[in-house]
């Protein structure tokens, strides 16, 4: 008798697993070699994962070499976060992003040769630096405010060049 439940429990199981949709999204090649995230059976939801997607994903914030997003996120949050009123790392982070995707008017501008973007808004003494793909790398107060900036844009055409060697 038990064995006929079991069956049957099997059986009912087994029934429902027809041909219809999954759940479960595949990896696609699309005609140029790029990934394209489908769902494994038709429907809406395959139709609108199946358009590939251009466009790379771009970090909130630059990393490098020593650390993640996220660590650099917290670490600039633990150093300049209570100077601009942030209570955690992703408000620091949000006031990053709106400070640097529009810049308030007023807020000085230069580039220097690698494409960086300062930024420096003398009312708020707030200087930033935003990579030539737009990313944000670091925000923060000067301590010494404007004369900060002055030496960033005096720097800014020649940052990044070896410096020519004076014995020769």
């Amino acid at each position: 008798m038990i064995s006929r439940f079991w069956i049957a429990g099997v059986m009912a199981l087994l029934s429902a697993c027809g041909n219809g949709g999954s759940a479960v999204e595949t990896r696609e090649r699309a005609a140029g070699g790029e990934a394209v995230l489908t769902a494994a059976a038709g429907g809406s939801t395959a139709a609108a994962l199946a358009e590939p997607v251009t466009e790379k994903a771009r970090p909130v914030l630059t990393a490098n070499r020593r650390e993640t997003v996220d660590a650099k996120i917290t670490r600039l949050f633990e150093r300049n976060g209570t100077d601009f009123g942030a209570r955690t790392p992703q408000d620091y982070l949000a006031k990053v992003q709106a400070f640097t995707g529009r810049p308030p008017a007023g807020t000085d501008r230069v580039e220097r040769p690698n494409g960086d973007v300062l930024l420096y808004q003398a009312s708020t003494n707030t200087f930033a630096v935003v990579s030539r793909e737009g990313v944000p790398k670091t925000m923060f107060k000067p301590r010494e405010g404007a004369a900060y900036w002055t030496e960033q844009k005096d720097r800014a055409p020649t940052f990044g060049r070896r410096r020519a060697s004076s014995d020769q």
